[in-house]
């Protein structure tokens, strides 16, 4: 069963990122430089690449009678990158003090038409 394999290699995933976010944040100082600040915001978007993408498959899966499908798990990992993505440029932009509420929406239109855009792909 490769789903269950995936699925782990995501759980082992979010593990380990989330270790290094506490490591990162931990010994985080002030006079952080840019590499520290991308570092932080690429792990990020990686611990919310694996969670969404989890959470977003098990949802679908119960959502379709415990039924596994190996096409939910690529939506769930499309709609786990669009949304990690919209959290982390979130992200990056309160960090820069850029964040205002218009910039959040046109964000998330964008990231819905973007997303629309690949299911018409795929």
């Amino acid at each position: 069963m490769a789903w269950k394999k995936y699925i782990n290699g995501m759980f082992f995933g979010v593990l380990g990122l989330s270790l290094a976010l506490v490591l990162l944040v931990n010994f985080a100082s002030p006079s952080m430089g840019a590499i520290t600040y991308g570092s932080f915001f690429i792990l990020l978007f990686l611990l919310l690449v694996c969670l969404a993408t989890i959470l977003g498959f098990y949802a679908r899966r119960r959502l379709s009678n415990n039924e596994v499908l190996y096409k939910n798990l690529k939506n769930a990992f499309r709609q786990g990158t669009l949304i990690a993505l919209y959290l982390t440029v979130l992200s990056i932009l309160r960090a820069a003090e850029l964040l205002n509420w218009w910039d959040a929406a046109l964000l998330i239109v964008s990231v819905i038409s973007f997303d629309m855009f690949f299911k018409e792909k795929m």
